[in-house]
């Protein structure tokens, strides 16, 4: 089994204004692009961290019976504070999950199950996306790492962590796993 726990508690203190997330691009909610993928894809459970315009979110949200939200009161203390929550709800049975960012688009279901399947190889080690030798997002990892991240503090998330340790590389051929949006100019893209 693999967890996802999508983040989407941000506060788009760059994007200046409403939630970026919740921001049209193209032809349809900039946090829609990430979730619908999900769901499609391989992953067992997505939990879905929420913060700021929880309410507005919830509307967005299909109901699935893998598809669990949950809300982060904490939300305004950074990224840290979202990813503990989504552990905490990871079912028993995962042996990894991924951290992924409502705020990439472009990655489709395909791309998560590339990562899945490089995991099952060695579910004992992160699983890191490459594009050009450049890491991206999302990031799977074993369910034993959850103490390591359970540290985390402010508005961070796991690079720090990442660069200690050795992980599995997956290389994909999209810089889908590269590209987020923090300004308004990133939906014209």
């Amino acid at each position: 089994m693999i967890s996802a726990i999508l983040l989407a508690a941000g506060t788009s203190s760059r994007f200046k204004g409403k939630n970026k997330l919740l921001s049209k691009y193209k032809n349809k909610v900039l946090f829609k692009y990430a979730f619908d993928e999900l769901v499609k894809s391989k992953v067992n459970e997505v939990i879905v961290v929420l913060g700021k315009n929880r309410n507005e979110f919830t509307k967005l949200i299909s109901k699935n019976q893998k598809v669990k939200v949950l809300y982060n009161k904490n939300y305004k203390k950074g990224m840290s504070t979202s990813i503990k929550e989504g552990i905490k709800k990871i079912k028993k049975p995962t042996k990894g999950f991924l951290i992924c960012l409502s705020d990439m688009p472009k990655i489709k279901a395909s791309i998560y199950n590339k990562i899945i399947k490089k995991f099952f190889l060695n579910t004992n080690r992160p699983v890191v996306p490459m594009y050009n030798q450049k890491r991206g997002n999302p990031v799977c990892f074993p369910y034993n790492f959850r103490k390591k991240l359970m540290k985390l503090k402010g508005d961070i998330g796991a690079k720090n962590i990442l660069k200690k340790i050795k992980c599995t590389s997956v290389n994909l051929k999209t810089k889908s796993i590269l590209i987020d949006f923090d300004r308004r100019s990133d939906f014209k893209k």
